[in-house]
């Protein structure tokens, strides 16, 4: 208790937007996440194992549907969320997906520890470059 009688929890309000500092502090620290995307009229939600540097993120993906769509629209959302002592923090990202082909910026990618999470082959490198990001921090428990 403070000397108003309050605890400190119930000065701090309910929800926090986060600064950008605050919301990149999260990404980089986040390994996994969910990346939506857009296509003729379906949106699609697809959890992601990723690594973000130099204020973008990567993540590795097979051939397929996944980056045909990334092709057609390449216009995606990302979103990372969470829980830290009482406090649950979300973070999403708006931007443009790239399909990276150069064997330098492959190779820069790699160095940064990016593997699948699962034993499956997954040869194409995606970055995201952020349009737009938006952070929260949730007090819980009241």
């Amino acid at each position: 208790m403070n000397i108003s009688g309050q605890d400190r929890q119930e000065q701090e309000p309910r929800v926090r937007e986060l600064s950008l500092d605050e919301s990149w502090q999260l990404l980089e620290a986040a390994r996994f996440g969910r990346l939506g995307t857009a296509d003729v009229g379906r949106v699609d939600i697809t959890p992601l194992n990723i690594v973000a540097s130099r204020r973008h993120l990567y993540f590795r993906s097979a051939k397929g549907s996944k980056l045909t769509t990334l092709q057609l629209n390449p216009h995606v959302a990302f979103e990372i969320d969470t829980v830290q002592g009482g406090t649950a923090y979300s973070v999403m990202v708006r931007g443009t997906a790239r399909i990276l082909t150069d064997p330098e910026e492959t190779a820069k990618v790699e160095a940064l520890g990016l593997k699948p999470w699962l034993r499956t082959e997954k040869l194409e490198y995606v970055e995201i470059a952020p349009d737009y990001i938006t952070g929260r921090a949730f007090r819980l428990g009241d």
